[in-house]
């Protein structure tokens, strides 16, 4: 979630700092010197929990509506991408009534760990203020969130994002870019049939509620709009764990790309959390996903109850099929499929689907 800005009644009264050039051209795209705190779903068991966010000034965006032009599109996504990060911005957090302090890095973001946080299991709310005043007449800056306390599951998911249930063709530049550009969370679409594919992991075999981790090499810049889309197409509700906020016009070119490290380090976070729990690894072999889950399934062996991979990418598919057989040596089930319902039958023959 991401906080408010006042309701100027101009944009001429909002600071913006610069010359007269650069007044209009921010003026013109509603970017202004103004705080804003973009906080992320937090997650834990009944020990301790993690808490994430970013600091920034920059961006003033109104949700596109369904019926957005694509210039409309283009601008909300690009803002996105046009903020300055603020770094060592003190944040007051309150959990369960406790007060908690952290400040931020050098790249504006936050990670609070907190321990006896006395939560229950379920979705609680978390309160968010800046302590900074970082602008003449600047207003209270707070947001709230919410935190996944969870800690006996029959077993959870972690799914990566682009190709694997949100359509992006990422292996496509000019065409991953023009979605991007022309589509917003209401006309983006999830590939055929995931979202049955995935209500059916979350409730598992006796309907319950598995919890979903998101890890993806998306920019924390679209965070919003992929809680907006999940909710959207009711995908099953998650912790979205992603790349660090990019705040450069270049780099929205460039979204999505580049190294794939993070989603180990993010991965095996979520495991060392839930070290008795089991999972359920989804992904595609669009990029690195199958070599990613190659390397935490020899690492967590004992914590991995299956991977599924689709098949998006048909050059890559013989050597995914290569990658899954070092994995099923492990005698963890696998899964290559171009269409969901093969990984749905698939699951439900092993009992991850009742």
């Amino acid at each position: 979630m991401i906080s408010a800005h006042p309701e100027w009644s101009s944009y001429k009264e909002a600071p913006i700092r610069g010359n007269l050039f650069e007044k209009w051209w921010k003026s013109r795209f509603r970017f202004v010197d103004y705080p804003f705190l973009l906080v992320y779903r937090g997650f834990g068991n009944s020990q301790k929990c993690h808490l994430q966010g970013h600091v920034f000034q920059g961006m003033a965006l109104n949700k596109p509506k369904k019926k957005a032009s694509a210039w409309q599109n283009f601008i909300a996504l690009l803002k996105m991408f046009l903020v300055k990060t603020v770094a060592k911005a003190k944040v007051e957090i309150t959990v369960n009534g406790k007060h908690y302090n952290t400040q931020t890095n050098d790249q504006g973001f936050f990670d609070l760990e907190i321990e006896g946080h006395g939560l229950s299991t379920g979705w609680h709310q978390v309160s968010y203020e800046l302590k900074e005043t970082l602008v003449d007449g600047q207003e209270r800056v707070n947001v709230k969130s919410e935190i996944l306390i969870t800690e006996a599951f029959e077993h959870g998911l972690i799914s990566d994002i682009d190709d694997t249930f949100l359509v992006s063709h990422v292996t496509k530049k000019p065409k991953k870019l023009f979605t991007l550009l022309t589509k917003n969370a209401n006309t983006r679409k999830p590939v055929e049939g995931v979202v049955k594919f995935y209500k059916a992991l979350s409730n598992g075999h006796s309907k319950s509620e598995n919890p979903f981790f998101y890890v993806s090499s998306s920019e924390w810049n679209l965070y919003e709009f992929l809680v907006n889309f999940n909710q959207i197409h009711e995908l099953p509700k998650g912790v979205l764990l992603l790349k660090e906020l990019k705040d450069s016009f270049l780099d929205f070119f460039k979204s999505g790309y580049g190294s794939h490290r993070h989603k180990v380090d993010k991965i095996e976070r979520i495991l060392r959390l839930y070290p008795n729990q089991q999972f359920v690894l989804l992904g595609d072999n669009g990029q690195h996903d199958p070599q990613i889950y190659l390397e935490i399934v020899a690492t967590y062996p004992g914590q991995i109850k299956a991977v599924y991979i689709r098949g998006v990418k048909h050059n890559h598919w013989n050597e995914t099929e290569g990658t899954l057989s070092q994995i099923e040596a492990l005698e963890i089930p696998t899964k290559q499929f171009k269409h969901s319902s093969e990984a749905f039958d698939h699951a439900k023959e092993i009992g991850l689907i009742g």
